[in-house]
């Protein structure tokens, strides 16, 4: 069981302009996306009108060095649940992941392109914690542990 890595997977209407979202307003890294091509596309039974380059079979992203992945939802629309959240967890005892996650919920924040539900601070556990809901419904967690 060592080799086994839990990635979460985001499904999107539009994966391409939700990976530029997440790069402007998150500042991912390591973008990858990858288009259906046309035998793909005809076995998912798509339009042959479509244009293959706006469709995302597959993509992926990085956020302070965790994987996400992501893609288009091609069984209609998806349906946003408030039942999952990403959570961002840093120790705080290192300074360089506290820092780094600090400053990211300040950059996302500043964006003004998401809704805060908890402020990001010290709670009285001496543990940080910080809540923010994307534009698609995504609830990401900030926490910092001592």
């Amino acid at each position: 069981m060592n080799n086994t890595k839990l990635i979460p997977y985001l499904t999107f209407e539009n994966t391409k302009s939700a990976l530029d979202y997440y790069q402007r307003v998150f500042g991912v890294t390591d973008v990858t996306r990858q288009a259906p091509t046309e035998k793909q596309a005809e076995e998912m039974s798509l339009n042959e009108d479509v244009n293959l380059d706006d469709l995302t079979l597959r993509a992926s992203f990085k956020i302070l060095g965790q994987e996400v992945d992501c893609a288009d939802s091609f069984m209609g629309k998806p349906v946003i649940s408030s039942l999952i959240s990403l959570m961002l967890q840093v120790d705080l005892h290192d300074s360089d992941a506290a820092n780094d996650l600090e400053d990211l919920y300040k950059q996302v924040v500043a964006s003004e392109e998401v809704k805060v539900i908890v402020t990001f601070e010290k709670k009285s556990s001496g543990d940080k914690y910080g809540q923010v809901v994307d534009k698609y419904g995504v609830t990401w967690i900030f926490e910092g542990k001592k």
